[in-house]
């Protein structure tokens, strides 16, 4: 793995002149980085600069986590810039942090892929960006609702009558994933929508994806995921607080029998992979300042190396699908 950087991370926010959500991309540059600041984090990018001339590149679509911003993991998608990849992070429209009127519904379950999607299509169809991005490798990674969000688009048919039942045995001991478990009229809704209980949004265009505390592994069963094939790279918490890991990545974990690799960061929680705490985000959501045995930005500089190792034997060809 190259340790100096051969690129700056440029970045630029809010892509498009009418938004169908906010969307933040951070790409290969070699103009100077000077600071920035995330949600009052701060970092450095080269703001709104031209892109490296040696493209095209890899790109990584990131879907956030549940309440969160485009920003989540800024400090990922910076690093990866820098080493020659284009990150883009939509703003799930009714699951963010200014609007989470959706949040961990059915509706999000259907809408995130599909926001996903419309975002690559835009960035393929973008008069200054489309020339950058390598159509041969197009990758996504995601956090928590990010990371069901991503393995539907590889291909896993989310099946809700199995968050359903779950619920209905767990719904006092997981609030988390129970709170909002579809009804039956959810379900008789699906089955008139898809013809099933299952939700699909598979797009071919994704070749491998990272899955980082994946949610909603309630919904996962064998007949599901049988249908994956590409590489995918899970990412696990040592403590997560929030998941329960016998349903979510354990679960995973078993159902695909070693068809993706599993990395577990030690010292980390469900949070761990958000930004340094700021002294406001301390003092109003301690909650998300919580890790478990290691400082953040240890946590971080793990994870970085390690889905870029990923990606790098991705394209290499040393980890392939089935």
């Amino acid at each position: 793995m190259t340790e100096q950087p051969k690129y700056t991370a440029g970045f630029r926010d809010r892509l498009f002149d009418k938004d169908p959500f906010p969307l933040a991309i951070w790409y290969p540059a070699s103009a100077p980085e000077s600071s920035v600041r995330h949600m009052g984090v701060a970092s450095n990018a080269a703001r709104n600069a031209a892109f490296a001339t040696d493209g095209p590149f890899p790109i990584v679509m990131f879907s956030h986590g549940s309440e969160g911003h485009r920003f989540n993991q800024f400090w990922l998608a910076e690093y990866l810039a820098r080493r020659g990849y284009i990150v883009a992070a939509p703003q799930h429209e009714g699951d963010n942090y200014l609007d989470a009127s959706d949040a961990r519904q059915i509706t999000i379950i259907e809408r995130r892929p599909r926001e996903m999607r419309l975002a690559l299509d835009l960035l393929l169809d973008h008069d200054d960006i489309a020339e950058q991005i390598d159509h041969d490798r197009i990758y996504a990674l995601g956090h928590s609702a990010g990371g069901a969000t991503v393995l539907k688009l590889a291909g896993w048919d989310f099946d809700a009558r199995a968050w359903q039942s779950y619920c209905t045995v767990n719904g006092e001991t997981d609030k988390v994933i129970c709170q909002h478990a579809p009804t039956d009229d959810h379900i008789d809704r699906l089955h008139q929508t898809y013809g099933g209980p299952v939700v699909s949004e598979y797009d071919p265009r994704i070749s491998a994806i990272v899955a980082v505390t994946p949610a909603f592994g309630v919904a996962a069963t064998d007949d599901g995921l049988a249908d994956v094939k590409v590489p995918m790279l899970f990412v696990e918490a040592d403590t997560d607080e929030i998941l329960h890991d016998h349903v979510n990545a354990a679960h995973f974990r078993n159902l695909l029998r070693g068809r993706a690799k599993f990395i577990k960061v030690k010292g980390a929680g469900h949070y761990s992979f958000l930004p340094k705490c700021t002294p406001y985000i301390a003092e109003n959501f301690s909650y998300l300042c919580r890790d478990f045995g290691q400082d953040r930005d240890t946590i971080h500089r793990t994870v970085e190396q390690v889905v870029h190792r990923f990606f790098e034997k991705v394209q290499s060809g040393e980890i392939q699908g089935r």
